[in-house]
Order: structure tokens, then C-alpha cells, then sequence
């Protein structure tokens, strides 16, 4: 009687672990797949900025070849394609309209600022749109929306 008790007792202790580790390994499967995911947001916001500010820069400066140049060298961004050709044609949408506005604001700007500072402000535009968080804000929607398609291969 007293071996069966201490079977019984080593194959309660047995399952015990086997179902500790078998919890471990879930919870640790789970967190693997909300790291994959939360990446794959960074990276899609992250690259929906570097899409936007690149059309700004191309538009803004009438795609001249310095600004093709600079933008060919610079290696930023994902390798692979992220962003949806929906999103693409929003953000050419979205910069198309800003850079009017911007060229309007430049031609406003004329006789009414101080010499030198008349024209445009590109750069100054660029860096205000992302410290006020709206570009961040925008992207995070847009990448909701792109996620709710189901456009994502990490799902």
C-alpha cells in the first residue's frame, strides 16, 4: 500500500510538471505571437512615416534629382513590401494636398515675413507634423484598417 501512495504521489508530482511546463511553453507561444505582432505594427507605422515623408520631400522640392538622389542612397525602411497599395495612394493623396497647401503658405509668405525667411519651409513641416503625433496617430488608424482586411501574411 505504501508503494502505490508513493507512486500515486510521484505521478501526481509528474503530471504536475508536465502541466507547469506545458502552461510555460502556452504563455510563452502566446507572448512570442504578441511580440511578432506588436513588431509588425512598429514596423508598419514606422513605415507608413518613412513613405510619407519621402512623398513630402519628392513633391515639396518637384522630385529633382538631389532629392532622388539622396532618398536612392538612403537605405531606411522595411525590405519587404508592408504597406498596402491602399495605403500607398492614400499617403500620395494625403501629401499631394499638404504640399499645395505648403505652396500656397509659400506664396503667402512673400513681402509679409522677414528677408530671407520667404518660400518654403519644408523641413520645418516635416519635423512639426511629427512631433505633433498626428502623422503616428495616422498611421496606427491606417494600419488598423489594413490589419481588419487582413493583409498581413504574420496573422
Amino acid at each position: 500500500m505504501k508503494k502505490i501512495s508513493e507512486h500515486i504521489k510521484i505521478s501526481i508530482s509528474g503530471f504536475l510538471a508536465i502541466a507547469a511546463w506545458t502552461s510555460f511553453l502556452t504563455s510563452s507561444c502566446k507572448t512570442e505571437i504578441y511580440r511578432s505582432k506588436n513588431q509588425v505594427k512598429k514596423i508598419y507605422v514606422s513605415e507608413f512615416k518613412l513613405v510619407y515623408v519621402e512623398s513630402v520631400l519628392k513633391k515639396s522640392f518637384n522630385n529633382s534629382i538631389s532629392i532622388q538622389e539622396i532618398l536612392n542612397e538612403d537605405k531606411s525602411g522595411f525590405t519587404e513590401p508592408i504597406l498596402t497599395l491602399e495605403d500607398h495612394k492614400f499617403i500620395d493623396s494625403l501629401t499631394t494636398t499638404e504640399c499645395r497647401n505648403l505652396q500656397i503658405d509659400s506664396a503667402n509668405s512673400i513681402g509679409r515675413t522677414a528677408e530671407g525667411s520667404e518660400g518654403k519651409h519644408v523641413l520645418s513641416f516635416i519635423i512639426e507634423k511629427i512631433e505633433s503625433r498626428d502623422l503616428q496617430h495616422l498611421a496606427k488608424k491606417r494600419y488598423k484598417i489594413a490589419k481588419g482586411h487582413g493583409n498581413f501574411a504574420y496573422w
